[in-house]
């Protein structure tokens, strides 16, 4: 993030059609010099047991612990960003507490599942947005529903 300017929270979904994986992804990432943490599910356990993963998910869905009960509205507007990546697949359910963009790489499987994975981000009355990555072909798919 630029000085001054709060990091964002970004979501990264992987479509079936998209023909990449997850830690081919996180390999991607690494290369440009983005190290996300955990960078997968065995980097969230400690070699003492603790359990980093439920961490990291109570910090992006603004869940304070069991019960589901929420933290202070300030403290999830914070300038902790993060980026996340996904497949399609795992979407459904996964709430995100005031997720600035989503990135969505390949065609989803249709439109019920575009407006799904579009719909994790501007909840609220908050804004988002939404970033395509297409071929030419899946873009005139994308453009019919």
């Amino acid at each position: 993030p630029q000085e001054g300017m709060p990091s964002r929270k970004v979501l990264l979904v992987l479509t079936r059609g998209s023909d990449i994986k997850v830690h081919n992804a996180l390999g991607a990432m690494r290369h440009f010099g983005i190290n996300p943490e955990p960078q997968s599910l065995l980097d969230a356990l400690e070699a003492d047991g603790t359990d980093r993963l439920m961490e990291a998910h109570r910090k992006v869905s603004g869940v304070a612990g069991l019960g589901g009960s929420k933290e202070k509205e300030n403290n999830l507007d914070g300038d902790d960003g993060y980026f996340l990546i996904t497949h399609e697949d795992n979407v459904r359910g996964l709430h995100l507490q005031n997720l600035d963009a989503v990135i969505v790489v390949g065609r989803p499987g249709g439109p019920d599942e575009y407006t799904h994975i579009a719909g994790r981000t501007g909840r609220a009355g908050r804004e988002g947005s939404v970033l395509n990555i297409v071929s030419y072909e899946q873009a005139a798919a994308l453009a019919s529903w």
